[in-house]
């Protein structure tokens, strides 16, 4: 198998849209909802900009497995240090993107397509920025928002250092001829809200439409409450029949490990139960977040309100965040517990824990502000901004 599937260039500069299918061995799904778009478009031609396909991990996909050595979707923190077959997977794969970023004429855009061990309709988890969230929303399908936050070394993670828009496609069962339409669906959707199709405007409607049709009678957004991490040689089941988005009350029984009953912490919503043998997490739960909740959000960030908050008390601006990472603070215990979750993620932060008891409150970067790709040494550096 080869790692370059398309690459359709208009003469006309524009947008990059990077699609990446089979980060995971046994999800096949994204793949073919590539070479399906790539051969569509190849034919009726792009109005501006590229489209690229690529594959993920040769080696798993070429066995059939989430991965050989190492998940390559939880690496992409990594140094290069170790040297299994996810990290000369890794490698390559940033050397594409190098290449890709080289001869970009526009700003990129990526979408990172999967598909899960469970039955559930498609939505997508992204790091939240409103450049990330823009394109979210282009696409009819639920938000998963703080998912991203959760899961360090994706892919969708890093690139939020280096000013490239991107998200994570999850499409439905691995196994569901469904999730290689709805993947199909999201290509052709993207590719119409950055305005590159010259032709098929009718397949992208009808796109559009189908991937409303899956996400009727669910909320618009989430916001991630809980991960379930598996210990290491536990035995973990799952309870059969188990959806994503599902809603679920507090100490209902989702899971057996170890011998004892896993049941829910709080209501909400499930997202991802696990019904492979491999995986790290066996499952999530979120809670919606509302529309008006979004609106207002996005309104205090464009009007740069977090710069106010270093005048509160017990928060001090945090100077060594490293190239690309956005604005921190360290928070004492206390000002956190007051203002986080609802000032603080209104502003677009997370908290993480320090080992002197306070915590760095950390906003992921807009791509308007990083100035330049020597801001990092991430090989996919951001080829243009957005306007």
């Amino acid at each position: 198998m080869k790692r370059v599937l398309h690459e359709i260039r208009a003469t006309a500069p524009g947008p990059t849209l990077v699609g990446l299918g089979g980060m995971h061995g046994n999800e096949p799904a994204g793949l073919r909802a590539l070479d399906q778009v790539g051969r569509e478009f190849d034919g009726l031609g792009l109005l501006r900009g590229e489209f690229v396909a690529l594959a993920g991990n040769l080696p798993a996909l070429a066995a059939g497995v989430r991965f050989v050595d190492r998940d390559l979707n939880r690496i992409w923190d990594a140094d290069g240090g170790q040297r299994g077959r996810e990290e000369r997977e890794l490698g390559e794969l940033r050397d594409a993107f190098a290449q890709v970023r080289k001869r970009a004429r526009g700003p990129v855009y990526l979408v990172d397509l999967h598909t899960t061990s469970g039955d559930g309709p498609p939505f997508t988890i992204l790091g939240d920025t409103l450049a990330n969230r823009g394109m979210a929303l282009a696409l009819p399908v639920p938000m998963v928002l703080g998912l991203a936050d959760a899961l360090p070394g994706t892919l969708v993670d890093s690139l939020d250092t280096v000013g490239v828009a991107s998200l994570a496609f999850e499409a439905g069962r691995h196994d569901d001829p469904e999730s290689i339409q709805r993947s199909a669906d999201a290509l052709r959707v993207l590719l119409g809200w950055l305005g590159m199709v010259v032709g098929g405007r009718d397949q992208v409607r009808e796109s559009r439409i189908r991937l409303s049709r899956t996400s009727r009678g669910h909320p618009s957004a989430l916001r991630l409450t809980h991960r379930h991490a598996l210990e290491p040689d536990r035995d973990f089941r799952m309870q059969m029949g188990l959806r994503s988005f599902e809603r679920v009350r507090r100490g209902d029984l989702l899971a057996q490990e170890g011998g004892a009953q896993v049941r829910a912490p709080t209501s909400g919503h499930i997202l991802l139960p696990l019904y492979q043998s491999k995986g790290d997490d066996g499952f999530f739960m979120g809670t919606a977040v509302s529309r008006s909740w979004l609106r207002i959000s996005e309104a205090l960030r464009r009007r740069r309100v977090d710069r106010l908050l270093r005048f509160l008390p017990g928060i001090i601006p945090e100077k060594d965040v490293g190239p690309g990472r956005g604005v921190a603070f360290r928070v004492h215990p206390l000002i956190r517990k007051i203002f986080f979750p609802s000032l603080f993620r209104l502003l677009g932060y997370r908290a993480i824990p320090r080992p002197d008891g306070r915590y760095l409150l950390v906003r992921r970067p807009e791509p308007t502000e990083l100035t330049s790709a020597e801001e990092t040494d991430t090989p996919m550096a951001p080829a243009g901004r957005e306007g």
